[in-house]
């Protein structure tokens, strides 16, 4: 999930009576609270829009229907990712015990991996490894990178934590500090399987990333690809401030062009226009 802000995190520290901290990870009510008021304010609006189409089609407003069709679809995206989030900040939970590991995440790859959950315990004896993995997607324009964790057992089972992005780690589910937290809990450490470049279309359609030996990823690559996004970035932060300034400067041309085209001529009197005599009326 995308980083939200520190405060909207919850981290809990209990103490089991052996004196072994219990940490819980989830989001804050504050986060909830805000994203359920959200919610249930778009929601009265999105439920009308249909009623409001209908209208239109009715009356032969096909124009303004076409026009609300194309709302309604922005809409429904902006909704959607609002549930989402909500539903994250209602279900996701992560629960460090005494002798296990316990937690509620989103389960499975595929178009809708925020959508189904899946809870499960790993008592820490039974943990083998924890991985850390970073998954690559994008070029120099858009590069996306994305640390993942997951917890591998001794009987061969997966159990993926989840994923963030490296510069903005989500403050109520940080998976990459969770994954620290449980191996050192384990008595074991984390194991990093390196970088690996990945599409958004096996992401989505829940392909499983392997890694190519004949072009391995390595630090230095990553090094590479981050300098040259950021000269990237430059260049066309740079372009679009040049394009800016030529506008601006172009239309404070063109106002003192029209201001000076307005006033008399330096150094020369205009003599007033003679008196028009009103034609005498014969008698």
């Amino acid at each position: 999930m995308s980083g939200m802000a520190p405060a909207a995190a919850a981290r809990v520290e209990t103490f089991a009576p052996d004196g072994t901290p219990r940490e819980v990870f989830k989001a804050s009510g504050a986060r909830t609270t805000i994203l359920s008021f959200v919610f249930l304010l778009l929601l009265p609006f999105y439920v009308s829009l249909p009623a409001m189409m209908w209208m239109r089609v009715k009356n032969g407003l096909w124009d303004d229907a076409a026009g609300l069709v194309l709302t309604a679809i922005a809409f429904t995206f902006l909704i959607g990712l609002v549930f989402i989030e909500l539903v994250y900040s209602l279900r996701a939970r992560v629960e460090l015990g005494d002798t296990a590991v316990r937690f509620t995440l989103p389960a499975g790859r595929g178009p809708t991996p925020m959508v189904r959950y899946a809870s499960a315990e790993v008592p820490y004896s039974e943990i083998e490894r924890v991985e850390t993995r970073r998954e690559i997607y994008g070029n120099a324009l858009v590069p996306v990178m994305l640390k993942g964790a997951r917890i591998i057992t001794r009987d061969g089972r997966m159990h993926r934590l989840g994923y963030v992005t490296e510069t903005d780690q989500d403050a109520a589910l940080p998976y990459v500090v969770i994954a620290e937290h449980i191996a050192a809990r384990a008595g074991q450490k984390v194991v990093d399987r390196g970088s690996v470049r990945r599409t958004v279309r096996q992401k989505m359609l829940g392909i499983k990333a392997v890694d190519d030996p004949n072009a391995p990823i390595d630090d230095e690559l990553v090094s590479d690809l981050n300098v040259r996004h950021r000269h990237l970035m430059r260049v066309l932060v740079g372009s679009l401030v040049a394009l800016v300034v030529v506008g601006i400067t172009i239309d404070v041309l063109d106002e003192k062009g029209a201001w000076l085209g307005s006033q008399p001529a330096s150094g020369r009197m205009e003599k007033p226009a003679p008196a028009k005599t009103p034609p005498k009326t014969p008698r």
